[in-house]
């Protein structure tokens, strides 16, 4: 590995981190890092400090930290696409004599008591009222059936699921072609999100195995082991990869099931099945999942054909026929003549039945010479019962080309769809609507819907604006750039006042009305209406207690869109 420049961090420069403590487990624990120092200011970074009973090796962490930086320079694709994946160690911190080389071995008076790594952010967390807390938005919440997670506000339907394997795929892919084996590949340790598009997040990443080396001992999740003595390679990925396709799709904890992964693709259940085989080298590589997740996603989103029409069809000339004798009812059909365009056909004239005291009302049509009124009333029921059965015939075949719902609906709601008294399904609309959800609001983006970074940004302001609802003003406070001068997150004093001014602010027909920059901020223009108690109006009408808003936020973008402040020039309100 060629030698590279990393960063330490001492501990002594993360500010007070046990007033933000994110959590623990059998390995350390998790502090948010409020403000980072040095080349890290400004990012949205989390510190794990591994537990002092921990055994770890800190010359493999260090080069994990190296694989990382040197993967920026050989191999900028794959760091990018990685780097929003991974909440990969990007620098050593340490206790003791400050380090004056770039290996834990060279500085024999410096602890390693851990690193700095990207923080989890709200795309991946869940926050949901059954829960009673924020959690992050682990796979494990969908091996559950579709009631259970729609009570938590997770609507995601199996052209989504897909959407989350093929990304999980390429990330393996990825991994292992660079030598990295993930090991403990578990649905708590891959968080996924699903807007602006269903992405997977990679956690705990200090215990994979980089070019056969470890950092911690391998651990494995009950119910996702392999049967091999060998852990953490590509090919115990791929066997918990099979495994995670499998129960995502049968919506189940723990079972193997095959039925429902079969449901969506032949193909890609005989992989599942290949991937649980007792033998390592049987089991497909990432890239040939890959290859089959993409085309079983393709065949989904092919159109369905058309069903026939009778509408805008070239007129058809039959032939000349002989009589027709139905034996039932002894009645001959004669066949009308063919139509000569010059020459046309002179119909024997009869006098049709006319009702007493009624005109007839009819559409002219050709009559056929020599039929009587009861083989005409025989011929009506014919056709009828002809029409009846295309019809019936249409009704139960056509919907089973295209009742599999579209893997882009944007509501993610597999059962939103009109049952019949027949018991046909017919297909939902997917029409995408501009608008961004979180809990507690919703944010119209429909007037700049064209721009690429308006869908993450009014999903940024809906989270922000529905904390506000939701009175979660911690939560709210986290949409802040840490060196936001609105509030100071490390002050208990700036967090109680940013709180007492909110208290009682209720935000609604929240906009996103325009979307810029500056060359520093991206510059974000908000509309919304805010209702408020006398006294916590604006500045120069504090009594007011509603008030339509426009206000153009400066944005910075580091690992999410945060606020930074609303300059005074670009703010204005009116009172309803």
């Amino acid at each position: 590995m060629t030698t590279t420049t990393i960063s330490w961090v001492g501990r002594d420069r993360l500010g007070d981190l046990t007033a933000h403590r994110l959590g623990d487990g059998g390995q350390g624990v998790v502090y948010a890092v409020p403000d980072p120092p040095g080349r890290f200011a400004g990012e949205y970074l989390a510190y794990k400090e591994y537990l002092p009973t921990v055994s770890s090796d800190a010359e493999v962490l260090y080069e994990l930290v190296c694989f990382f930086d040197e993967l920026r320079r050989t191999d900028r694709y794959d760091h990018s696409f990685l780097d929003k994946r991974l909440t990969w160690p990007i620098a050593l911190v340490y206790t003791g004599t400050r380090p004056t080389q770039p290996s834990p071995r060279a500085n024999p008076g410096t602890t390693v008591t851990g690193f700095l790594m990207q923080r989890i952010t709200e795309e991946f967390e869940l926050d949901s009222a059954r829960l009673g807390k924020v959690k992050p938005q682990g796979m494990e919440f969908l091996l559950n059936d579709d009631g259970f997670t729609g009570s938590l506000g997770l609507h995601v339907d199996d052209g989504r699921r897909l959407r989350l394997l093929i990304d999980l795929a390429a990330t393996l892919n990825r991994l292992h072609r660079h030598r990295v084996a993930v090991g403990d590949l578990s649905p708590k340790n891959v968080l996924f999100m699903l807007d602006p598009s269903p992405k997977c997040l990679l956690i705990d990443c200090d215990s994979m195995r980089l070019a056969g080396k470890d950092v911690l001992p391998q651990v494995e999740t009950d119910d996702w082991a392999v049967p091999e003595a060998t852990k953490a390679t590509p090919a115990s990925d791929t066997y918990k990869f099979g495994l995670i396709a499998t129960r995502l799709f049968n919506r189940h904890q723990t079972s193997t099931d095959l039925s429902g992964l079969r449901t969506v693709s032949s193909g890609l259940a005989n992989l599942a099945e290949q991937s649980r085989s007792s033998d390592p080298g049987a089991r497909p590589p990432m890239e040939e999942w890959l290859r089959a997740l993409e085309q079983a996603r393709a065949h989904r989103k092919k159109p369905p054909p058309p069903p026939p029409t009778q509408r805008h069809r070239p007129p058809v000339t039959p032939p000349q026929q002989q009589p027709v004798t139905r034996p039932n009812t002894g009645f001959q059909f004669p066949q009308p003549a063919p139509q000569q365009h010059n020459q046309p056909t002179q119909p024997t004239p009869y006098t049709p039945y006319t009702p007493p005291h009624r005109a007839p009302q009819r559409t002219p049509g050709p009559s056929y010479p020599g039929l009587s009124a009861a083989a005409r009333a025989i011929g009506v029921v014919v056709v009828l019962l002809i029409i009846a059965g295309v019809g019936l015939a249409a009704a139960r075949y056509i919907p089973a080309l295209n009742d599999a719902p579209s893997d882009e609906s944007s509501s993610g709601s597999s059962d939103a769809s009109v049952k019949s008294d027949t018991g046909l399904t017919d297909p939902p609309e997917t029409v995408a609507e501009p608008v961004a959800e979180a809990p507690g609001a919703s944010v119209d983006f429909s007037q700049v819907a064209d721009d690429p970074k308006a869908q993450e940004v009014a999903t940024m302001f809906a989270h922000f604006y529905g904390a506000i609802n939701n009175r979660d003003y911690d939560k709210a406070m986290r949409r802040y750039d840490p060196h936001s001068k609105v509030v100071n997150i490390d002050s208990a004093k700036s967090r109680e006042g940013w709180t007492r001014q909110m208290s009682t602010t209720k935000e609604s027909d929240i906009a996103l009305t325009g979307l810029s920059s500056d060359g520093t901020y991206t510059l974000a223009t908000m509309s919304f209406r805010s209702t408020q108690d006398p006294g916590y109006g604006p500045a120069s009408s504090p009594d007011d207690t509603c008030d339509d808003w426009t206000i153009t936020y400066q944005l910075t973008h580091t690992k999410g869109y945060r606020i930074v402040k609303a300059p005074k020039e670009g703010v204005s309100h009116t009172s309803c």
